[in-house]
């Protein structure tokens, strides 16, 4: 229940809850938002799902109950201090999906593709400094090599080079009774520092 215009309402949306509106939790209900308990009877709250804790905890007025928790008894008013993307469950998954790892695979193929593009550039510019100014060729005949040189210095046959090379490291594993159901699963291995 929310606390509108001087009158309590039941809102089926916590969406429409914002900062500062004061709601009211009893038994059974699961909190919409991140609130601060105001005066009443301590609660019991099974955060179990946001913090892992096996058992209800008590709150006491003045304490800070997560959105998604349960209340297990009491009834109190609170006053709404974050939700959504704000709430500490959002703040935790947007965490969860902002994480971007890079693993050391993928920055060696980084690497390996920064390699092979500056080494194509400087082929061509040295290719364009011995045609031109200094052989007098044909703009033609420049642009046939520079062609060549670029399409040839391209490692098309990369991905399928290593995706054969994982396949056959998976296999090795396999002999040694590792399991991986991932090849990607290798190298996260491979980078790990604690076990």
């Amino acid at each position: 229940m929310v606390l509108r215009d001087g009158k309590w309402t039941t809102e089926q949306d916590a969406a429409i809850l914002v900062p500062e509106d004061m709601i009211s939790i009893k038994l059974g209900d699961i909190i919409p938002a991140d609130a601060r308990l105001m005066v009443g009877d301590p609660l019991k709250i099974d955060q179990s799902a946001l913090t892992g804790e096996s058992l209800p905890v008590t709150k006491y007025p003045g304490s800070g109950v997560y959105s998604g928790s349960t209340c297990k008894q009491g009834e109190i008013e609170a006053v709404v201090i974050a939700t959504g993307v704000h709430t500490f469950f959002g703040k935790a998954a947007h965490l969860v999906d902002s994480t971007n790892n890079v693993g050391h695979f993928q920055k060696v193929l980084t690497a390996i593709g920064n390699f092979c593009i500056c080494s194509i550039a400087i082929g061509m510019l040295i290719e364009i400094i011995v045609m031109y100014p200094i052989q007098h060729r044909r703009y033609r005949d420049g642009i046939d090599n520079l062609l060549v040189l670029l399409i040839g210095g391209i490692p098309i046959a990369m991905p399928t080079v290593l995706s054969v090379t994982m396949a056959i490291g998976s296999h090795r594993l396999s002999q040694q009774g590792a399991i991986t159901k991932r090849m990607t699963a290798i190298e996260e291995t491979a980078g790990m520092d604690v076990l």
